[in-house]
């Protein structure tokens, strides 16, 4: 998947209501050119996902469309979005990262995501998600740069507050661990 693609697509998934907006509504929420918009729709009607029907737009193969976009997104575009890495100042700072308040601008990803929703997976690499830098993060007084950090920090791509559970499920798949592996299946019963 494109870009353009991956972004208009994790919109739709992330609101089974997204799907019936108009394109110009969908351009302005996901930050797209309607042109864009209009193009991966095209193409997602022409590949069977987009169906017009007479009670309106319907979304088909939702799963399979969430595993197509996790999967993409895990060989490729998260790479893309890497900033930089941090680590904690202290172990006992890592101990308690739990109790580290982010920015606003700010959200914990993958492994430390998927502990904050049930508890029941231990971190041992922490995914943040920024919307511009990563420089907010020492503002915590917790964390620091560093090239070799267990802290990886990404470029927010997506729009609005929430944090899509979707990428959670990405992120976890995205490690090749089997503890991860089964923390997404857990996700992924949310979804």
């Amino acid at each position: 998947m494109q870009k353009s693609e991956m972004r208009l697509v994790l919109f739709l998934l992330q609101d089974k209501t997204n799907i019936s907006k108009t394109y110009r509504q969908m351009a302005k929420e996901t930050g797209l050119s309607l042109g864009s918009v209009q193009g991966v729709m095209s193409d997602l009607a022409e590949r069977g996902f987009v169906v017009e029907t007479s009670a309106g737009r319907i979304l088909r193969k939702r799963m399979f469309l969430i595993d197509r976009w996790a999967r993409d997104y895990s060989e490729g575009r998260k790479k893309k979005q890497l900033i930089c890495r941090f680590r904690f100042l202290a172990e006992s700072v890592r101990e308690h990262w739990a109790d580290i308040l982010l920015p606003s601008q700010a959200r914990w990803g993958g492994e430390p995501a998927a502990f904050l929703r049930d508890g029941y997976l231990r971190p041992q690499k922490w995914d943040v998600y920024v919307e511009e830098s990563a420089d907010c993060l020492i503002a915590t007084g917790r964390m620091i740069p560093d090239p070799e950090g267990e802290i990886y920090v990404y470029r927010k791509f997506w729009t609005g507050e929430d944090f899509p559970i979707i990428v959670v499920y990405a992120d976890l798949l995205s490690t090749g661990d089997d503890r991860c592996t089964e923390a997404a299946g857990r996700i992924k019963a949310l979804i």
